[in-house]
């Protein structure tokens, strides 16, 4: 049996060179940082004599992020046969850097040390690539950054390592683990989960009716797995990263990449996003509307908050140009009726995405018809034509606003319109008859529903904590 020689030598984490396309465990990165806070100590971290990585990446991540300038890493003097790789030399004409790794991680990176490196030394790390369908050409999948410095440097060719991945999901895992090591803007680290999102539904039909990897707990593993922490503050940063890629406001853009360029940006970057700052007045017919909804600091111009039962515009989103009713409010939200819609369907649009709405001109009556409907109207009359009483608000002596605020929750509904029409009901409670609520429908709640209140109110609190 071959003896194995290990000897202790000291490094520079960021010197020792990753091998193959291994991926760091950020649960066990983690684990490990905080071992080292406790305790001093970095697990064994083992390498060649040509300081490439044989085990050890989750330590090695943790030193790299724990800023270690000197590790003592296990030297193995060994016969190098197991770790051989079939590496090829190619022309870097034949190769291109990989479409999304661009998209990912954008084009202005900081190569300049990698440049000197390279030059000083000469030594490059062998890249991974895979051929198009028609064989032709190679694109990078691990080593971009590399292959981007060795063009720059006229170098014509490149030991290269060639892969063919079984699918597209393999692909896309090996660009992000041959990643694993950057350092990465919160920016950098949405879009990544954006791409973990889009290979966990592509082999999410492999696994369908298999417990515990519901949504929740998905968000939860991404969000861990490319350093985001929880699933909440994963979904704020993604909310962050989308209005950075959907808003024309140049002030707003240049605000969010800002926040989402340090390193705890993300409560600032969605606040952004949830106050909806807009640098431009709303104008109707060439004259200012009559509510601004930019917030106007240093003007003591406050932000312009509907009410409840109020009509408005909708000036922006899916529903843009329509006019809706409010029912509820919900923080920055207001849960409205779009005219035009179903009486039950209920829609959540945030305050910035809508204005107060002139009182509707009253059209000249131009008919006995529109008299009558008129007059059905005045006396607070149904639009039924069989209606002869009127409404019971206007008999009972009741405010017309209360009695309409009682009736705006609707249960007779079902799906996603029932969770809206509940949720209302539930918004107008006091803490005292939400407590009596709870006790009441508790004895008859079942287990996973009883789970998914716990994980509601788990996220909220993670929320309000943030």
């Amino acid at each position: 049996m071959t003896q194995i020689a290990e000897v202790l030598k000291p490094c520079n984490p960021c010197d020792i060179r990753i091998l193959e396309n291994i991926s760091a465990d950020e649960i066990e990165v983690g684990k490990v940082i905080s071992a080292y806070h406790a305790d001093g100590i970095i697990p064994d971290i083992i390498a060649t004599e040509n300081w490439e990585l044989i085990e050890g990446i989750n330590a090695l991540e943790a030193a790299i992020r724990l800023n270690q300038q000197v590790v003592m890493v296990k030297v193995r003097q060994e016969n190098k046969s197991h770790i051989k790789r079939n590496l090829t030399l190619l022309s870097t004409s034949l190769l291109y850097t990989h479409p999304l790794n661009s998209s990912i991680y954008g084009e202005r990176e900081d190569l300049t040390r990698l440049k000197q490196s390279i030059a000083e030394t000469g030594w490059i790390k062998p890249l991974v690539v895979t051929p198009d369908a028609d064989g032709k050409r190679y694109r990078v999948v691990d080593g971009n950054s590399c292959f981007k410095v060795c063009v720059e440097l006229q170098i014509a060719e490149v030991w290269v390592e060639i892969k063919e991945f079984k699918n597209e999901q393999e692909e896309l895992k090996a660009l992000l683990a041959g990643n694993v090591a950057r350092e990465k803007t919160i920016e950098q680290k949405v879009r990544e989960g954006q791409l973990w999102e889009q290979i966990e539904r592509c082999e999410a039909k492999s696994r369908q009716g298999r417990a515990g990897e519901g949504q929740g707990t998905t968000r939860d593993i991404i969000a861990k797995r490319v350093g985001l922490g929880s699933g909440v503050n994963y979904e704020h940063a993604a909310a962050a990263v989308k209005t950075l890629d959907e808003t024309n406001d140049p002030g707003l853009r240049s605000q969010l990449k800002i926040a989402l360029s340090k390193p705890r940006g993300v409560d600032a970057a969605y606040k952004l996003v949830a106050e909806g700052r807009r640098t431009t007045v709303a104008t109707t017919g060439g004259t200012p509307a009559r509510h601004c909804l930019q917030k106007a600091e240093g003007r003591g111009q406050k932000r312009w908050i509907p009410k409840e039962l109020e009509r408005v515009k909708i000036i922006d989103g899916p529903h843009k140009g329509k006019n809706a009713t409010v029912r509820v409010l919900t923080g920055i939200c207001a849960i409205v009726h779009v005219d035009g819609t179903p009486d039950p369907k209920r829609e959540q649009i945030p305050f910035n995405q809508m204005e107060a709405l002139e009182e509707e001109a009253q059209k000249p009556i131009t008919s006995v018809t529109q008299e009558s409907k008129q007059k059905q109207q005045e006396l607070g009359l149904g639009k039924r034509r069989e209606q002869v009483l009127p409404d019971l608000a206007r008999n009972t002596g009741v405010k017309p606003e209360e009695q309409l605020q009682a009736s705006a929750t609707n249960l007779n509904v079902a799906g996603d319109a029932l969770v809206g029409e509940v949720a209302i009901a539930l918004l107008k409670l006091s803490p005292k008859q939400m407590s009596e609520v709870m006790l009441r429908v508790g004895p008859d709640l079942s287990v996973p529903q009883l789970e998914a209140i716990w994980q509601a109110l788990g996220d909220r609190l993670a929320h309000k904590a943030a």
